[in-house]
């Protein structure tokens, strides 16, 4: 079965890693006391990590490697899209090249961690201020669960429900 690339801040690598590790943990504060028994209280869940391997094939293997590279040195809050998973919001925190490059071959190793959910402005009508070029409507309704309708319906200002600028405002109910 063929998977459609996976994604970040618009850039689609043209070969899906070949290792994906998806990490979600759970954030535990332990008390210990002299006079009582241990304890521990839950704090929720750790934002999630994912990270992998891969490859970069071609003549331009070296150039998708650098556009990769240039996502991480900007530091910006992208949509990260997965094979077979919802997208979500992260952070490119690590990346390095794993062996010399080869003639027409780069392996890398990359590591993203997620981001805390986008703000929404409660004050009355509720909005989402997009995070990245090319989110959609449909991306906004399953965060926030709303139906597509309804976003349509309250944003008769946005033509392209599917492809949305960065920092566009988009009203929520």
């Amino acid at each position: 079965m063929r998977y459609a690339p996976m994604r970040f801040c618009g850039l689609a690598l043209s070969h899906n890693p070949h290792t994906l590790a998806i990490t979600d943990s759970g954030n535990l504060r332990e008390m210990v006391s002299p006079c009582c028994e241990p304890d521990s209280e839950s704090l929720g869940l750790k934002l999630r990590a994912v990270s992998g391997e891969g490859e970069f094939f071609g003549e331009d293997c070296m150039e998708q490697y650098r556009r990769l590279e240039t996502l991480l040195r900007e530091q910006r809050c992208g949509k990260l899209m997965l094979p077979q998973r919802q997208p979500m919001y992260a952070y490119l925190r690590e990346l390095s090249l794993t062996a010399e490059p080869l003639d027409q071959v780069v392996k890398y190793r990359f590591r993203f961690v997620q981001a805390q959910s986008p703000r929404v402005d409660t004050s009355g009508d509720a909005y989402y201020t997009t995070q990245a070029e090319g989110e959609s409507l449909w991306d906004i309704g399953y965060r926030f669960d709303v139906a597509i309708g309804k976003l349509v319906e309250l944003n008769p200002q946005i033509p392209m429900i599917d492809d949305l600028k960065e920092k566009e405002r988009v009203r929520l109910w």
